[in-house]
């Protein structure tokens, strides 16, 4: 009997101990739902890629730049001069959406 008036004090004690470590706190941004709405995988994937798709509506793009062949063998070929040619010959392109952006 005694045994067990210890070990109930003893899970007493450790469950008023704050975690050993942090809350991570997430830089993205989560989904939003309303309170004891459960939401499967899908529906969180699909709000999660509306979210990122409205960024790029706002014209906050994730801009992304790439080079083009012709480009790259000028600059190494032609050293200090091909890198204008290189920087001619690039493209940049949003990852999200996929919208050819001006430069």
């Amino acid at each position: 009997m005694s045994q067990v008036g210890v070990q109930m004090k003893d899970q007493t004690q450790f469950s008023a101990l704050p975690p050993a470590y942090p809350t991570p706190n997430p830089s993205y941004p989560h989904p939003q739902t309303p309170a004891g709405v459960q939401m499967d995988a899908a529906a969180v994937g699909q709000a999660y890629r509306d979210q990122l798709f409205a960024e790029c509506a706002r014209g906050n793009h994730q801009r992304t730049t790439s080079y083009g062949i012709c480009g790259i063998i000028t600059a190494v070929v032609c050293f200090p001069i091909g890198l204008i040619c290189l920087f001619t010959d690039s493209e940049q392109k949003c990852a999200r959406c996929g919208v050819i952006l001006s430069k």
